[in-house]
C-alpha cells in the first residue's frame, strides 16, 4: 500500500525502533494503515473529513 517502492526506510525503522517496544511498533502500524485506508477511501468518494451527509 505503499507510494513508493521503498515504504520505510531503514533509519526512520531504526529510530522508531529506539523509542517503541515491539507491541507498540505493531500498534503504531496498525493506526497508521487504519488511517491511510480512511483517508484513500474518503479520497475515492470525494467526501470531506468531518462532514457528514446523513
Amino acid at each position: 500500500m505503499a507510494d513508493r517502492p521503498e515504504a520505510v526506510p531503514d533509519e526512520v525503522w531504526t529510530e522508531a525502533a529506539r523509542h517503541f517496544d515491539e507491541k507498540a511498533l505493531s500498534g503504531l502500524l496498525l493506526a497508521i494503515a487504519g488511517i491511510n485506508v480512511w483517508n484513500r477511501l474518503n479520497g475515492a468518494i470525494r467526501q470531506p473529513v468531518g462532514v457528514w451527509k446523513g
